[in-house]
Protein backbone atom coordinates (compact mmCIF):
# COMPACT_ATOMS: atom_id res chain seq x y z
CA UNK A 1 0.00 0.00 0.00
CA UNK A 2 1.38 3.53 -0.98
CA UNK A 3 1.85 5.77 2.37
CA UNK A 4 0.96 9.09 2.11
CA UNK A 5 3.35 10.96 4.60
CA UNK A 6 5.00 14.03 5.34
CA UNK A 7 6.56 14.29 1.50
CA UNK A 8 2.55 14.06 1.01
CA UNK A 9 2.33 17.47 2.28
CA UNK A 10 4.68 19.05 -0.40
CA UNK A 11 3.48 16.91 -3.50
CA UNK A 12 -0.29 17.83 -2.66
CA UNK A 13 0.78 21.75 -2.40
CA UNK A 14 2.93 22.14 -5.83
CA UNK A 15 0.22 19.56 -7.38
CA UNK A 16 -2.42 22.69 -6.83
CA UNK A 17 -0.59 24.76 -9.92
CA UNK A 18 2.39 22.10 -11.26
CA UNK A 19 -0.38 21.97 -13.77
CA UNK A 20 -0.52 25.46 -14.83
CA UNK A 21 3.36 26.18 -14.32
CA UNK A 22 6.05 24.77 -14.50
CA UNK A 23 8.45 24.86 -11.66
CA UNK A 24 11.61 24.08 -13.31
CA UNK A 25 10.91 25.36 -17.04
CA UNK A 26 13.19 25.91 -19.79
CA UNK A 27 15.24 28.96 -21.04
CA UNK A 28 13.16 31.80 -21.98
CA UNK A 29 12.80 31.49 -25.72
CA UNK A 30 12.45 35.02 -27.46
CA UNK A 31 8.57 35.93 -27.51
CA UNK A 32 6.58 38.36 -29.70
CA UNK A 33 5.46 41.73 -27.92
CA UNK A 34 1.86 40.55 -28.38
CA UNK A 35 2.83 37.37 -26.37
CA UNK A 36 5.05 39.05 -24.51
CA UNK A 37 1.97 41.84 -23.49
CA UNK A 38 -0.56 38.75 -23.02
CA UNK A 39 2.15 37.07 -20.52
CA UNK A 40 2.21 40.12 -17.94
CA UNK A 41 -1.31 40.56 -18.23
CA UNK A 42 -1.70 36.60 -17.24
CA UNK A 43 0.72 37.47 -14.74
CA UNK A 44 -1.59 40.60 -12.94
CA UNK A 45 -4.65 38.32 -13.59
CA UNK A 46 -3.49 35.52 -11.28
CA UNK A 47 -1.83 38.01 -8.89
CA UNK A 48 -5.34 39.79 -8.96
CA UNK A 49 -7.29 36.18 -8.16
CA UNK A 50 -4.76 34.61 -5.43
CA UNK A 51 -6.28 35.06 -1.72
CA UNK A 52 -5.32 38.50 0.14
CA UNK A 53 -4.42 36.36 3.09
CA UNK A 54 -1.30 34.29 3.42
CA UNK A 55 -1.29 31.49 5.27
CA UNK A 56 -1.45 32.77 8.95
CA UNK A 57 0.37 29.93 10.99
CA UNK A 58 3.69 31.73 12.09
CA UNK A 59 6.92 30.05 12.35
CA UNK A 60 6.92 28.27 15.67
CA UNK A 61 9.97 25.93 16.53
CA UNK A 62 7.79 24.99 19.56
CA UNK A 63 4.82 22.85 17.53
CA UNK A 64 4.22 19.22 17.79
CA UNK A 65 6.63 17.46 15.28
CA UNK A 66 4.97 14.66 13.06
CA UNK A 67 5.48 12.34 10.27
CA UNK A 68 1.75 12.60 8.98
CA UNK A 69 0.24 13.65 5.79
CA UNK A 70 -2.58 16.46 6.90
CA UNK A 71 -2.36 19.37 4.39
CA UNK A 72 -3.38 22.66 5.69
CA UNK A 73 -5.97 24.56 3.17
CA UNK A 74 -8.18 27.45 3.95
CA UNK A 75 -9.66 28.18 7.26
CA UNK A 76 -8.96 30.47 10.17
CA UNK A 77 -5.94 30.18 12.44
CA UNK A 78 -5.79 30.31 16.24
CA UNK A 79 -2.05 30.51 17.40
CA UNK A 80 -1.67 30.20 21.36
CA UNK A 81 1.16 30.73 23.50
CA UNK A 82 1.98 31.31 27.38
CA UNK A 83 1.51 34.85 26.74
CA UNK A 84 -0.77 35.77 23.55
CA UNK A 85 -3.49 34.54 21.56
CA UNK A 86 -3.48 35.37 17.80
CA UNK A 87 -6.65 35.11 15.53
CA UNK A 88 -5.47 34.87 11.76
CA UNK A 89 -2.59 36.56 12.79
CA UNK A 90 -4.23 39.56 14.73
CA UNK A 91 -3.10 39.72 18.51
CA UNK A 92 -6.46 39.51 20.66
CA UNK A 93 -6.72 42.12 23.66
CA UNK A 94 -6.38 40.31 27.23
CA UNK A 95 -4.40 41.05 30.39
CA UNK A 96 -5.04 37.47 31.40
CA UNK A 97 -5.53 34.51 29.49
CA UNK A 98 -8.86 33.93 30.45
CA UNK A 99 -9.67 37.54 29.17
CA UNK A 100 -8.19 36.61 25.91
CA UNK A 101 -10.10 33.51 25.73
CA UNK A 102 -12.94 34.92 26.07
CA UNK A 103 -12.11 37.59 23.37
CA UNK A 104 -11.52 34.48 21.21
CA UNK A 105 -15.22 32.80 21.87
CA UNK A 106 -16.54 35.96 21.60
CA UNK A 107 -15.12 36.45 17.92
CA UNK A 108 -15.97 33.27 16.61
CA UNK A 109 -19.08 33.63 17.72
CA UNK A 110 -19.96 36.62 16.16
CA UNK A 111 -18.07 36.24 12.67
CA UNK A 112 -18.32 32.54 12.21
CA UNK A 113 -16.31 31.23 9.22
CA UNK A 114 -17.76 29.80 6.14
CA UNK A 115 -16.58 26.37 5.40
CA UNK A 116 -13.78 26.03 2.99
CA UNK A 117 -15.55 23.88 0.38
CA UNK A 118 -18.96 24.78 -1.53
CA UNK A 119 -19.38 20.98 -0.64
CA UNK A 120 -18.24 21.31 3.19
CA UNK A 121 -21.09 21.31 5.80
CA UNK A 122 -18.47 23.04 8.70
CA UNK A 123 -15.99 25.82 8.61
CA UNK A 124 -12.65 24.92 9.55
CA UNK A 125 -10.07 26.07 12.11
CA UNK A 126 -6.43 25.58 12.75
CA UNK A 127 -5.19 25.71 16.11
CA UNK A 128 -1.48 26.13 16.90
CA UNK A 129 0.11 25.12 20.22
CA UNK A 130 3.65 24.28 22.28
CA UNK A 131 3.91 20.74 21.86
CA UNK A 132 4.38 20.58 25.47
CA UNK A 133 1.10 21.59 26.23
CA UNK A 134 -1.24 19.57 28.29
CA UNK A 135 -4.32 17.74 27.10
CA UNK A 136 -6.17 19.66 29.75
CA UNK A 137 -5.20 22.73 29.03
CA UNK A 138 -6.24 22.20 24.92
CA UNK A 139 -9.38 20.81 26.07
CA UNK A 140 -9.76 24.41 27.54
CA UNK A 141 -8.78 26.17 24.65
CA UNK A 142 -10.82 23.99 22.68
CA UNK A 143 -13.91 25.31 25.28
CA UNK A 144 -13.49 28.77 23.65
CA UNK A 145 -14.23 27.62 19.72
CA UNK A 146 -17.58 27.16 18.52
CA UNK A 147 -18.67 22.96 18.19
CA UNK A 148 -20.01 24.27 14.94
CA UNK A 149 -16.29 24.66 13.59
CA UNK A 150 -14.24 21.33 12.46
CA UNK A 151 -10.81 21.82 14.98
CA UNK A 152 -7.37 20.69 13.32
CA UNK A 153 -4.57 20.45 15.47
CA UNK A 154 -1.24 22.50 13.15
CA UNK A 155 1.84 20.00 13.45
CA UNK A 156 5.44 20.64 11.95
CA UNK A 157 7.04 17.89 9.73
CA UNK A 158 10.31 17.09 11.05
CA UNK A 159 13.36 18.33 9.08
CA UNK A 160 15.26 15.89 7.60
CA UNK A 161 18.85 15.27 7.55
CA UNK A 162 21.14 17.61 6.29
CA UNK A 163 19.03 20.84 6.45
CA UNK A 164 16.69 22.22 4.32
CA UNK A 165 13.80 19.83 3.52
CA UNK A 166 14.15 20.30 -0.34
CA UNK A 167 17.98 21.50 -0.74
CA UNK A 168 18.29 21.25 -3.96
CA UNK A 169 14.79 22.21 -5.44
CA UNK A 170 13.50 25.72 -7.24
CA UNK A 171 12.98 28.55 -5.31
CA UNK A 172 9.20 27.59 -5.42
CA UNK A 173 10.10 24.05 -4.15
CA UNK A 174 11.80 25.47 -1.06
CA UNK A 175 9.76 28.57 -0.26
CA UNK A 176 6.81 25.92 0.50
CA UNK A 177 8.91 23.55 2.49
CA UNK A 178 11.29 25.97 4.07
CA UNK A 179 9.98 26.85 8.01
CA UNK A 180 12.66 29.69 8.56
CA UNK A 181 10.95 33.00 8.00
CA UNK A 182 14.27 35.09 7.30
CA UNK A 183 15.54 32.52 4.96
CA UNK A 184 12.08 32.05 2.63
CA UNK A 185 12.75 36.04 2.35
CA UNK A 186 16.23 35.74 1.72
CA UNK A 187 15.27 33.33 -1.25
CA UNK A 188 12.48 35.30 -2.73
CA UNK A 189 14.20 38.42 -2.63
CA UNK A 190 16.73 36.42 -5.19
CA UNK A 191 14.20 34.91 -7.08
CA UNK A 192 12.32 38.58 -7.59
CA UNK A 193 15.92 40.16 -8.51
CA UNK A 194 16.26 37.04 -11.36
CA UNK A 195 13.05 37.32 -12.71
CA UNK A 196 11.94 41.22 -12.28
CA UNK A 197 14.28 43.36 -13.89
CA UNK A 198 11.93 46.30 -13.22
CA UNK A 199 12.85 48.72 -10.88
CA UNK A 200 8.90 49.23 -9.34
CA UNK A 201 8.82 45.86 -8.83
CA UNK A 202 12.76 46.01 -6.83
CA UNK A 203 11.28 48.84 -4.76
CA UNK A 204 7.92 47.03 -3.92
CA UNK A 205 9.95 43.82 -2.81
CA UNK A 206 12.60 45.36 -0.70
CA UNK A 207 9.41 47.67 0.70
CA UNK A 208 8.11 44.18 2.13
CA UNK A 209 9.70 42.56 5.08
CA UNK A 210 10.08 39.04 6.26
CA UNK A 211 7.86 39.24 9.05
CA UNK A 212 4.74 36.90 9.92
CA UNK A 213 3.45 35.28 6.92
CA UNK A 214 -0.52 36.61 7.71
CA UNK A 215 1.19 40.49 7.33
CA UNK A 216 3.73 39.98 4.83
CA UNK A 217 1.86 38.47 2.01
CA UNK A 218 -1.36 40.84 1.76
CA UNK A 219 1.87 43.81 2.14
CA UNK A 220 3.69 42.43 -0.95
CA UNK A 221 0.46 41.54 -3.07
CA UNK A 222 -0.78 44.93 -2.47
CA UNK A 223 2.56 46.40 -3.81
CA UNK A 224 3.26 43.91 -6.78
CA UNK A 225 -0.45 45.18 -7.59
CA UNK A 226 0.75 48.34 -8.13
CA UNK A 227 3.95 47.65 -9.60
CA UNK A 228 3.79 45.00 -12.33
CA UNK A 229 1.39 47.34 -14.63
CA UNK A 230 4.52 49.70 -14.38
CA UNK A 231 7.33 47.56 -15.83
CA UNK A 232 8.03 46.70 -19.77
CA UNK A 233 6.53 43.49 -20.52
CA UNK A 234 10.07 41.89 -21.19
CA UNK A 235 11.48 42.71 -17.64
CA UNK A 236 9.54 39.97 -16.28
CA UNK A 237 9.74 36.51 -16.57
CA UNK A 238 5.86 35.51 -16.14
CA UNK A 239 5.98 32.08 -15.89
CA UNK A 240 9.04 31.97 -13.18
CA UNK A 241 7.38 34.55 -11.47
CA UNK A 242 3.78 33.00 -11.24
CA UNK A 243 5.13 30.04 -9.57
CA UNK A 244 6.81 32.61 -7.33
CA UNK A 245 3.97 34.48 -6.12
CA UNK A 246 1.52 30.99 -5.46
CA UNK A 247 4.75 29.86 -3.17
CA UNK A 248 4.66 33.26 -1.52
CA UNK A 249 1.15 33.10 -0.79
CA UNK A 250 1.16 29.52 0.83
CA UNK A 251 5.43 29.97 1.92
CA UNK A 252 5.89 27.35 4.48
CA UNK A 253 2.91 25.37 3.98
CA UNK A 254 4.64 22.11 3.10
CA UNK A 255 6.97 22.16 6.28
CA UNK A 256 3.57 22.07 8.32
CA UNK A 257 0.38 20.19 8.63
CA UNK A 258 -2.92 19.57 10.58
CA UNK A 259 -4.82 16.38 11.86
CA UNK A 260 -8.77 16.35 13.46
CA UNK A 261 -8.34 17.57 17.41
CA UNK A 262 -12.07 17.36 17.74
CA UNK A 263 -12.40 14.04 19.40
CA UNK A 264 -10.70 15.53 22.61
CA UNK A 265 -13.71 17.60 23.06
CA UNK A 266 -15.16 14.26 24.73
CA UNK A 267 -15.15 14.01 28.42
CA UNK A 268 -13.62 10.59 27.79
CA UNK A 269 -10.29 12.41 26.69
CA UNK A 270 -10.36 14.48 29.60
CA UNK A 271 -9.48 11.25 32.14
CA UNK A 272 -8.01 9.57 29.82
CA UNK A 273 -5.37 11.88 28.55
CA UNK A 274 -5.55 14.38 31.35
CA UNK A 275 -1.54 16.24 31.66
CA UNK A 276 -0.47 14.53 28.58
CA UNK A 277 1.28 16.54 26.61
CA UNK A 278 0.01 17.47 22.62
CA UNK A 279 3.27 15.67 21.72
CA UNK A 280 2.64 12.27 23.09
CA UNK A 281 -0.51 12.79 21.79
CA UNK A 282 0.59 13.58 18.09
CA UNK A 283 2.94 10.47 18.77
CA UNK A 284 0.25 8.39 19.58
CA UNK A 285 -1.78 9.01 16.10
CA UNK A 286 1.30 8.29 14.35
CA UNK A 287 1.63 5.00 15.87
CA UNK A 288 -2.67 4.74 15.19
CA UNK A 289 -1.76 5.99 11.61
CA UNK A 290 1.26 3.20 11.11
CA UNK A 291 -1.18 0.40 12.92
CA UNK A 292 -4.32 1.21 11.24
CA UNK A 293 -3.35 1.89 7.52
CA UNK A 294 -1.15 -1.54 7.74
CA UNK A 295 -4.08 -3.72 7.96
CA UNK A 296 -5.60 -2.25 4.21
CA UNK A 297 -4.11 -4.41 1.21
CA UNK A 298 -2.36 -2.50 -1.49
CA UNK A 299 -5.02 -0.05 -2.24
CA UNK A 300 -4.01 4.13 -1.91
CA UNK A 301 -5.78 5.58 0.92
CA UNK A 302 -5.46 9.51 2.34
CA UNK A 303 -4.52 10.20 5.29
CA UNK A 304 -8.05 11.92 6.12
CA UNK A 305 -9.62 8.30 5.59
CA UNK A 306 -7.33 7.11 8.28
CA UNK A 307 -7.25 9.63 10.84
CA UNK A 308 -10.48 10.53 12.05
CA UNK A 309 -12.13 12.08 15.09
CA UNK A 310 -14.17 8.49 15.73
CA UNK A 311 -11.42 6.32 15.36
CA UNK A 312 -9.24 8.44 17.27
CA UNK A 313 -11.94 8.64 20.36
CA UNK A 314 -12.24 5.00 20.47
CA UNK A 315 -8.16 4.29 20.22
CA UNK A 316 -7.20 6.92 22.61
CA UNK A 317 -9.58 7.80 25.10
CA UNK A 318 -10.57 4.41 26.49
CA UNK A 319 -11.58 5.98 30.14
CA UNK A 320 -14.52 3.68 31.67
CA UNK A 321 -17.97 5.30 33.04
CA UNK A 322 -16.63 5.09 36.47
CA UNK A 323 -12.77 6.92 35.11
CA UNK A 324 -14.62 9.73 33.78
CA UNK A 325 -16.81 10.10 36.83
CA UNK A 326 -13.75 10.24 39.16
CA UNK A 327 -12.05 13.30 36.91
CA UNK A 328 -14.96 15.28 36.48
CA UNK A 329 -15.97 15.31 40.04
CA UNK A 330 -12.33 16.20 41.39
CA UNK A 331 -12.57 18.96 38.79
CA UNK A 332 -15.74 20.02 40.36
CA UNK A 333 -17.99 19.27 37.32
CA UNK A 334 -21.99 20.12 36.82
CA UNK A 335 -24.14 16.95 35.82
CA UNK A 336 -27.92 17.24 34.51
CA UNK A 337 -30.50 15.15 35.14
CA UNK A 338 -34.23 15.01 34.74
CA UNK A 339 -36.57 14.55 38.01
CA UNK A 340 -39.98 13.03 36.65
CA UNK A 341 -42.89 15.70 36.74
CA UNK A 342 -40.45 18.56 36.26
CA UNK A 343 -39.55 20.28 32.58
CA UNK A 344 -36.48 21.28 33.25
CA UNK A 345 -33.54 19.31 33.75
CA UNK A 346 -31.81 20.37 37.23
CA UNK A 347 -27.81 21.04 37.59
CA UNK A 348 -25.87 19.50 40.45
CA UNK A 349 -22.35 19.98 41.24
CA UNK A 350 -19.94 17.91 42.73
CA UNK A 351 -17.84 19.24 45.52
CA UNK A 352 -14.92 16.57 46.78
CA UNK A 353 -13.97 16.89 50.54
CA UNK A 354 -10.20 16.92 49.59
CA UNK A 355 -8.53 17.32 46.31
CA UNK A 356 -8.76 13.89 44.53
CA UNK A 357 -11.12 12.53 47.43
CA UNK A 358 -13.79 9.84 46.00
CA UNK A 359 -16.27 11.36 48.67
CA UNK A 360 -18.07 14.79 48.59
CA UNK A 361 -21.01 16.73 48.39
CA UNK A 362 -23.33 17.04 45.16
CA UNK A 363 -25.10 20.05 45.56
CA UNK A 364 -27.97 21.51 43.49
CA UNK A 365 -27.23 24.79 41.65
CA UNK A 366 -29.27 26.90 39.60
CA UNK A 367 -30.80 30.53 39.02
CA UNK A 368 -32.65 30.05 43.09
CA UNK A 369 -36.07 28.71 41.88
CA UNK A 370 -35.35 25.42 43.68
CA UNK A 371 -34.95 25.38 47.45
CA UNK A 372 -30.98 24.41 48.41
CA UNK A 373 -30.21 20.80 47.96
CA UNK A 374 -27.23 18.67 49.08
CA UNK A 375 -26.41 14.93 49.17
CA UNK A 376 -23.38 13.31 49.76
CA UNK A 377 -21.48 10.65 47.43
CA UNK A 378 -19.20 8.05 48.06
CA UNK A 379 -17.66 6.33 44.48
CA UNK A 380 -16.25 3.43 43.96
CA UNK A 381 -14.91 1.74 40.11
CA UNK A 382 -18.49 1.73 38.77
CA UNK A 383 -20.72 2.37 41.46
CA UNK A 384 -21.73 5.32 43.69
CA UNK A 385 -23.81 5.75 46.35
CA UNK A 386 -25.86 8.86 47.32
CA UNK A 387 -27.21 9.40 50.65
CA UNK A 388 -28.04 12.70 52.25
CA UNK A 389 -30.18 14.79 52.49
CA UNK A 390 -27.05 17.32 53.74
CA UNK A 391 -28.22 19.00 56.96
CA UNK A 392 -25.84 21.65 57.46
CA UNK A 393 -22.97 23.03 56.38
CA UNK A 394 -20.41 21.44 58.89
CA UNK A 395 -21.47 17.74 57.74
CA UNK A 396 -19.41 15.07 55.83
CA UNK A 397 -19.93 12.40 54.24
CA UNK A 398 -17.75 10.04 56.41
CA UNK A 399 -20.44 10.74 59.15
CA UNK A 400 -21.89 7.94 60.71
CA UNK A 401 -25.85 8.64 61.06
CA UNK A 402 -28.90 7.32 59.71
CA UNK A 403 -29.72 9.02 56.72
CA UNK A 404 -33.13 9.93 55.31
CA UNK A 405 -31.97 8.24 51.69
CA UNK A 406 -29.49 6.11 50.61
CA UNK A 407 -29.31 5.25 46.81
CA UNK A 408 -26.62 3.17 45.17
CA UNK A 409 -25.79 3.90 40.90
CA UNK A 410 -24.12 1.63 38.79
CA UNK A 411 -22.38 2.68 35.96
CA UNK A 412 -23.04 0.94 33.08
CA UNK A 413 -21.98 2.68 29.77
CA UNK A 414 -20.88 5.93 28.91
CA UNK A 415 -21.18 8.37 25.36
CA UNK A 416 -20.35 11.86 24.15
CA UNK A 417 -23.11 13.38 25.76
CA UNK A 418 -23.57 11.21 29.13
CA UNK A 419 -22.92 8.71 31.67
CA UNK A 420 -25.60 6.31 32.11
CA UNK A 421 -26.66 4.03 34.71
CA UNK A 422 -29.12 1.44 35.29
CA UNK A 423 -31.58 3.18 35.31
CA UNK A 424 -31.34 6.79 33.50
CA UNK A 425 -28.47 9.08 32.27
CA UNK A 426 -26.17 12.16 34.05
CA UNK A 427 -25.30 14.52 31.22
CA UNK A 428 -22.28 16.16 30.53
CA UNK A 429 -24.51 19.74 29.53
CA UNK A 430 -27.55 21.40 29.78
CA UNK A 431 -28.39 21.09 26.16
CA UNK A 432 -27.75 17.15 26.01
CA UNK A 433 -29.91 16.82 28.99
CA UNK A 434 -33.20 19.15 27.53
CA UNK A 435 -32.89 17.53 24.35
CA UNK A 436 -33.55 14.07 25.48
CA UNK A 437 -36.38 12.16 26.64
CA UNK A 438 -38.11 11.95 30.42
CA UNK A 439 -37.69 8.12 30.45
CA UNK A 440 -33.96 8.06 29.00
CA UNK A 441 -33.11 11.06 31.51
CA UNK A 442 -34.89 10.00 34.96
CA UNK A 443 -34.38 7.71 37.19
CA UNK A 444 -36.03 6.12 40.30
CA UNK A 445 -35.79 6.49 43.83
CA UNK A 446 -35.80 8.75 46.81
CA UNK A 447 -32.64 10.65 45.49
CA UNK A 448 -35.21 11.90 42.24
CA UNK A 449 -37.82 12.06 45.85
CA UNK A 450 -35.69 14.76 47.58
CA UNK A 451 -34.87 16.43 44.23
CA UNK A 452 -38.77 16.90 43.89
CA UNK A 453 -40.22 13.78 42.10
CA UNK A 454 -42.21 11.31 43.04
CA UNK A 455 -41.85 9.32 46.45
CA UNK A 456 -41.12 6.42 44.73
CA UNK A 457 -38.49 3.81 46.40
CA UNK A 458 -34.96 2.41 45.05
CA UNK A 459 -34.95 -0.88 43.88
CA UNK A 460 -32.48 -3.27 45.98
CA UNK A 461 -29.75 -3.69 44.50
CA UNK A 462 -26.45 -5.78 46.24
CA UNK A 463 -23.58 -3.61 47.49
CA UNK A 464 -20.53 -4.51 45.47
CA UNK A 465 -18.26 -2.85 47.67
CA UNK A 466 -18.48 -1.55 51.33
CA UNK A 467 -19.36 1.96 51.22
CA UNK A 468 -22.30 1.05 49.68
CA UNK A 469 -25.42 0.44 51.41
CA UNK A 470 -28.29 -2.68 50.29
CA UNK A 471 -29.44 0.20 48.15
CA UNK A 472 -32.86 0.98 50.10
CA UNK A 473 -33.89 3.94 52.07
CA UNK A 474 -33.01 4.32 55.65
CA UNK A 475 -36.38 5.02 57.08
CA UNK A 476 -37.31 1.13 55.64
CA UNK A 477 -35.07 -0.64 57.78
Amino acid sequence: MRRRRSGYLFASLLGSFACQHSLSPPTRATESPEVCRANQGRLITLLEALPAQGLAVRGRADLPVASLGGVIGGGRVVDISEDAILLDGTALPGQTQDERLEQLRQRLTEAPATPASPGATRSILYLALGGDTDVRSARGYLDAIPRSVEVHLVFQSPTPKGGSPVPNGSVSERLLSEPDLPTRHALAQAAYTEHARCQPVQQAVAGVGAGDPSARWPALRSALLDALPRCKCDELDANELSGLLMAEQRAGAAAVGALPIDFLRDERCGASLGLTPMQKVVQDIESFDEEFAGGYGPETLDFQQIVTNDRLLEYLCQALPGETLAQLSRSRHTFFWKVRGMEQCQAWRFEPLSPGSPMGSWRRTGNGSLPELAIHYWQGAEEIRLYGPVPDASSKPTDERVWACNQDFRMRGIDAQSIELETGRWFFSETACQKSSEAEAAFPGCIAALAGGPPELPPAVPATFPALGDGSSERDK
